[in-house]
């Protein structure tokens, strides 16, 4: 194992790292984060709304001020449920 190791690791191929990849790989990153975090907040909003409308008659802010904590159970795997579906949907 030792003579495996002090040869070093093998040189890379080519001339060098080519930073103009790098760099437009690093602007497809953060445009890509700005697509998903719009994304998500879109389907968070149109989620509440569809759960405002399958829950009539239980207003859920005021049922979490009282400290309801079944609401905020459903709350909570609702947004993690909405999470999902989001991250599979852009992660194709």
């Amino acid at each position: 194992m030792g003579n495996f190791l002090q040869g070093g690791l093998p040189p890379l191929p080519g001339a060098g790292p080519d930073f103009g990849s790098i760099a437009l790989n690093m602007l497809f990153a953060v445009l890509w984060s700005i697509v998903a975090a719009v994304g998500f907040a879109a389907a968070i909003a149109i989620g509440f709304r569809v759960l405002s409308v399958l829950t009539p008659g239980l207003n859920e802010w005021e049922e979490l001020k009282k400290g309801n904590m079944a609401v905020g159970v459903l709350w909570s795997a609702f947004v993690l449920a909405v999470a999902i579906v989001v991250f599979v949907v852009l992660n194709k």
